[in-house]
């Protein structure tokens, strides 16, 4: 009994000391983008900021649509390949992720520069920002990193997926206080963030990539495309299914402010979009939870170690909710506050949307390690399914009824609602599973 409870802390103490690097990362980048966010709704007001937001917001979802997350594969079949020392079925593997990485980069480009004359009308953009969106779009040829991401989180090399993380922000943070000085419109902005954002994936690429050469994982590569899934069964229904399941909440997040843009007003954008950077710290802590939790669990379940691998799911969920909590408390209490001193006047009216995303992401930290259980035990489709209930068939046709009659509110009832079906339905679903093996 003393081995086993030693076993579980040393794991609980690893995902922890993981958790630490990316939270050290996170809470440089939560305090950069907070002055980022603090100039650029000083200098752009709710109307500039709202029609940057809305720009941003479009190419994400087309991102989120086409990108594969294949480091959800690379993780789940590579800690296979490393228990059982299989070196050619990793390589296998690496081709096979980094092939969807950059098709879905090159389908996601397409779709974004033909549909932004399209979608002018309902946003209200001109020409001049219809070709300043188009040029912008290019931004997807630097998100194919999803592998490296993977591997990265494989090698337990999570500082360098702090840095990553971290610079992005920071180039962002420096490049508004020059902007703030020169008054600069808002198209300045635009591109401060298309450069910050290219050269963050361009070092996750090359990170990713040089530890896999560090450890040996590319030694006598051949670069043959012949049956690259022959090695790994269901790799291929994996990466789809997995695709669409991590495509949903990415979604969830910014379908949002697209309806209110389309509903409200720009100036409704800017204060939905203040608000949920405000809420992100929790958004951040569950991605971050999500990320050291899921390569732990994956280990787990090819060595069999069931028992541990529930110890490990439980502890780690009731520890991000407390977190949460305590966050929500913070909003409750100080929200307003920090709405006036750090946006301004004009941004103290939205506290209330505030609370209700700050909530919403509470049941999403409480869900942080539920998801990646399914990944872990090979059970993709189970997580897809419940995504595909509360996102589709219950928190899209909500948010457009509810920000038709409500606005903002609406939009943030709507995402609580959701984020807390998700959590019931998880939490039902991962027992059965878990006793069936």
């Amino acid at each position: 009994m003393l081995k086993k409870a030693l076993a579980n802390n040393l794991l609980f103490r690893k995902i922890l000391k993981n958790t630490s690097w990316l939270l050290g990362g996170r809470v440089m980048t939560g305090l950069s983008s907070l002055l980022y966010l603090s100039l650029a709704t000083h200098n752009l007001g709710d109307i500039g900021f709202g029609k940057l937001v809305l720009i941003l917001t479009y190419v994400q979802i087309i991102t989120d649509l086409t990108t594969f997350q294949s480091s959800q594969a690379v993780i789940r079949y590579g800690a296979i390949c490393l228990h059982k020392n299989n070196n050619f079925a990793l390589q296998q593997l690496l081709k096979f992720t980094t092939i969807l990485d950059f098709l879905g980069v090159i389908v996601g480009l397409i779709i974004a520069v033909i549909a932004a004359p399209h979608m002018s009308f309902y946003l209200g953009w001109d020409q001049a920002t219809v070709i300043q969106v188009q040029w912008y779009s290019l931004i997807m040829l630097f998100t194919s990193t999803a592998t490296a991401r993977g591997l990265l989180q494989l090698c337990d090399r999570f500082d360098l997926l702090a840095l990553q993380i971290t610079i992005p922000t920071l180039i962002r943070m420096f490049g508004a206080i020059v902007a703030s000085i020169l008054n600069a419109s808002w198209w300045v902005y635009l591109w401060l963030c298309f450069i910050s954002e290219a050269l963050g994936g361009l070092l996750l690429f090359f990170a990713g990539w040089q530890v896999a050469v560090n450890r040996g994982m590319l030694q006598n590569m051949n670069w043959s495309v012949k049956n690259l899934s022959q090695e790994h069964p269901g790799l291929l229904k994996f990466s789809i299914v997995s695709n669409f399941d991590s495509s949903l909440p990415m979604i969830m997040r910014q379908a949002s402010p697209l309806v209110v843009g389309i509903f409200a007003t720009p100036a409704a954008v800017g204060l939905f979009q203040v608000s949920y950077e405000l809420a992100t710290p929790l958004k951040y802590l569950a991605q971050i939870f999500t990320q050291s939790v899921y390569p732990e669990l994956a280990r787990l379940d090819s060595q069999k170690k069931f028992k541990l691998f529930i110890v490990v799911l439980v502890k780690s969920t009731l520890f991000a909710i407390v977190i949460g909590l305590v966050i929500f408390l913070l909003s409750v209490f100080l929200g307003k506050m920090i709405l006036k001193y750090a946006f301004g006047e004009g941004f103290i009216s939205a506290h209330q949307i505030l609370v209700l995303l700050v909530i919403a992401e509470v049941f999403t930290m409480g869900n942080c390690a539920l998801e990646p259980a399914f990944y872990a035990l090979g059970k993709p489709s189970v997580p897809l399914k419940v995504n595909a209930i509360a996102i589709l068939g219950f928190y899209l046709p909500l948010l457009l009824i509810l920000t038709s009659s409500f606005g903002v509110i609406g939009a943030g009832i709507a995402t609580l609602s959701s984020t807390a079906l998700i959590l019931i339905l998880n939490s039902l679903l991962i027992w059965p599973q878990l006793r069936h093996r």
